[in-house]
């Protein structure tokens, strides 16, 4: 289904391209292979990197916190990741200052996680609700914060609306390696710790008999996350639910054990969001939807869903 995804996303589009002519083009100097393997090719790659990498994370966070309703986008992560990207691009544009784009985003992206974290705490213990109000806040900050910047910029509104749910138009193979690598490091580096993370989802006095160093593996995780989080927000902009939706999906098809889950999210996530950014292109095309807007359209009922199978629990 990975592998049938990728010839999928690159057959459909504004222009309708045969499968046996996506093999063909590979050699050939014409505009089916420019608009095949410069154009559709790195955009459906880099869809699959940025599902699978929200997934991991988002299957990551919600067992640290023990949260089936955590993602990095309601708890903030997202929105200052984005706000921190569009800074160090204000200060590098308006004020010809040079700063790195990536560090601004994880700088933000984890003071955002924190403060949402910190709104939340009610004594030892974050409730569901606390949580996701907390994250509706800071994320609601961090994001007229963006806009605010946008403006002063002098960028376009429409511009500003296409960032926020996130793009992945524009995208080349140079924008590929660092966000691939940082994604891959993740999960190899969770993958590692899956029997811990096994351990701490049944609790973590539990975790602590077993010799789980909880507390530090937590923020080592977090902080991972975060960092993985706002490298894919800096190249793609703010997509909102993958992380939130992909690893329940994950745990109905191969189970709750990480050794499987963390591998499920990957895949089903990249698959998600290729077929979500597809959709983006080609449903008004030539008019692009931002992806986020598709993600959330699924995204959204299915939180209300786990929100009401929550408050029966």
């Amino acid at each position: 289904m990975f592998v049938l995804t990728i010839l999928i996303n690159i057959s459909l589009g504004s222009v309708r391209i045969e499968f046996k002519d996506i093999f063909t083009s590979i050699f050939e100097d014409s505009n089916i292979h420019f608009l095949i393997w410069r154009l559709r090719f790195p955009r459906v790659l880099m869809s699959i990197i940025t599902g699978s990498a929200l997934a991991i994370v988002g299957s990551v966070f919600q067992s640290i916190m023990k949260n089936p309703l955590v993602d990095p986008y309601l708890i903030g992560t997202s929105a200052g990741a984005g706000f921190g990207a569009v800074m160090a691009l204000y200060l590098i544009s308006s004020l010809n200052v040079s700063v790195s784009v990536p560090i601004f985003s994880f700088v933000f992206a984890l003071l955002a996680s924190l403060l949402t974290i910190a709104l939340a705490r009610k004594k030892d213990v974050i409730p569901i609700t606390h949580l996701i109000l907390s994250g509706v806040l800071i994320s609601t900050v961090f994001s007229s914060g963006t806009i605010l910047l946008i403006n002063f910029s002098h960028r376009s509104l429409t511009n500003v609306y296409v960032w926020l749910f996130g793009s992945l138009s524009g995208i080349t193979y140079e924008d590929l390696l660092f966000p691939f690598l940082v994604t891959i490091l993740f999960l190899l580096f969770a993958y590692i710790k899956n029997g811990e993370l096994d351990a701490m989802a049944l609790g973590e006095d539990e975790a602590k008999i077993l010799g789980v160093e909880v507390e530090k593996l937590k923020w080592i995780l977090y902080i991972f996350g975060s960092f993985t989080i706002s490298v894919i927000v800096s190249k793609t902009g703010i997509i909102g639910f993958v992380g939130l939706i992909i690893p329940h999906a994950s745990r109905l098809v191969v189970g709750s054990r990480h050794k499987y889950n963390l591998i499920g999210s990957a895949i089903i996530g990249g698959i998600f969001l290729s077929f979500a950014d597809t959709i983006s292109r080609t449903v008004v095309a030539p008019i692009e939807i931002p992806v986020g807007v598709i993600t959330s359209f699924v995204g959204a009922p299915l939180m209300f869903i786990l929100l009401k199978r929550g408050g029966k629990g």
